[in-house]
């Protein structure tokens, strides 16, 4: 048994319509700061941050993406929203999964907190 608590995030909003994929990639690696392990479900618009974009001269939640995969967020993607946005292996960030909803259904029973940021 480990002490280690797990928070799950949901994101739903894509960048740029409103605060939520900001807030979202700062709760991820603010937990992950305080020694949490993170999983990041992005569902509907919120497939959108993983979205392989050019580099922008302002908040960037693409790159807060990335930095929290590589400190150890666990990052999934709904394939069905994926696929309805036209967003393929290859276009997105490195180490974010595609899969299925119960995906997220398995990160929520793993979890001792989850959150919803944009719905």
């Amino acid at each position: 048994m480990t002490d280690t608590k797990t928070l799950t995030i949901l994101l739903t909003k894509g960048p740029y319509v409103s605060e939520a994929a900001d807030m979202a990639m700062r709760t991820a690696l603010a937990a992950k700061r305080a020694k949490y392990d993170v999983n990041l479900f992005m569902y509907l618009d919120g497939v959108w941050v993983t979205n392989v974009t050019s580099e922008l001269d302002f908040n960037n939640p693409t790159e807060w993406l990335r930095s929290a995969i590589k400190r150890g967020v666990e990052a999934a993607s709904c394939q069905r929203c994926s696929d309805a946005r036209d967003l393929k292996e290859g276009e997105i960030v490195d180490g974010v999964q595609i899969a299925g909803s119960f995906r997220f259904i398995d990160m929520v029973k793993g979890s001792d907190k989850v959150i919803t940021f944009g719905g």
